[in-house]
């Protein structure tokens, strides 16, 4: 009986060690810098003018920030907050807070990135110019 007691308690720790070492090693990698890019096509919207992107860059920061640029006929740097989107680790909603000018611009979007996360699959973001009060949409799709 005493034997018996002393395997389930080992198997216990053993089990909750296992437990911690995965939830540690999922906060870790959620911590880590990730920087995507990808060429591709898509379309930028800034009032009634439209560029083709041919490129996007995305850096999701550790504290929670991003740092989004579009490459088109002009080049585009936003800053924005990322979070997980539910249900999927390799899918992330942005909260645009503004970008390299001081008017800047006010929006939301999405963007996708491969399973590996070096590559971004898919971007969406819909805003408003903070000083032109203009409508801003940007639909990005990579190679």
């Amino acid at each position: 009986m005493q034997r018996y007691r002393k395997v389930i308690i080992a198997a216990l720790i053993f089990v909750l060690s296992m437990l911690c070492i995965t939830v540690f090693v999922g906060e870790a990698q959620e911590r880590q810098t990730r920087l995507a890019h990808s060429n591709g096509k898509g379309t930028l919207r800034v009032g009634d003018q439209q560029f083709a992107i041919s490129a996007a860059i995305v850096k999701l920061l550790p504290d929670g920030k991003a740092e989004i640029t579009l490459l088109s006929d002009i080049t585009v740097f936003l800053g924005a907050t990322w979070s997980n989107h539910a249900g999927s680790e390799h899918e992330f909603d942005l909260e645009i807070t503004g970008g390299a000018s001081p008017g800047g611009l006010d929006g939301t979007g999405k963007v996708s990135l491969s399973d590996n996360s070096k590559s971004v699959k898919r971007l969406t973001l819909k805003g408003v110019s903070r000083t032109t009060k203009r409508a801003v949409e940007a639909d990005f799709e990579g190679k």
